[in-house]
């Protein structure tokens, strides 16, 4: 999703019940039914004063609620910085691929790899090991301890969702 910070705030709301119930309900011709919502979001959000500030945290310089910061898993923050040679790279990549040329764009792997790739992946189904328990619970305690201290910076406060946002990576990583 693109412009994520300028979506209408009645969108967000129905975003924020697919991010937190994995669920869409609809009412139409006065029948109501919920779906199935699941689904990965990726999306985007420029900064309020149009470059980013360093000194502020992520909340402060995007324009989104805490408890819609607070259903995504991670977080980059790209930084659009002035240089000489990255902007010439740039520049000449984009007129590269406008005048399509066969080199500009050098795709790492095939289709069919990905393709297979993929297969692979989906017949694989870690599970979490008690010593992988011990250490997430041990994370998570000191991370809310963290921030109950006031000694977190964090744009928001650590709750179950960041436990479970820790298990969701723990088991993409494995």
């Amino acid at each position: 999703i693109d412009e994520f910070d300028k979506m209408d705030p009645t969108d967000q709301v129905a975003i924020h019940e697919a991010m937190e119930q994995q669920t869409i309900s609809i009412t139409k011709a006065g029948i109501q039914a919920t779906l199935n919502a699941r689904a990965s979001i990726l999306a985007a959000a420029n900064p309020i004063y149009g470059r980013y500030d360093r000194t502020k945290t992520l909340k402060a310089n995007v324009q989104l609620s805490a408890p819609i910061l607070s259903r995504f898993d991670l977080f980059f923050v790209v930084l659009d910085e002035c240089d000489q040679l990255a902007d010439y790279n740039v520049a000449k990549h984009i007129l590269d691929v406008h005048r399509c040329e066969e080199l500009a764009v050098q795709v790492p792997f095939t289709k069919e790899q990905m393709q297979r790739y993929i297969r692979f992946a989906r017949t694989l189904n870690p599970k979490i090991t008690p010593e992988s328990q011990r250490v997430l619970v041990d994370c998570y305690r000191k991370l809310r301890q963290g921030d109950t201290m006031g000694r977190s910076r964090a744009a928001y406060r650590i709750t179950v969702r960041q436990l479970e946002s820790m298990i969701r990576l723990s088991e993409a990583l494995a």
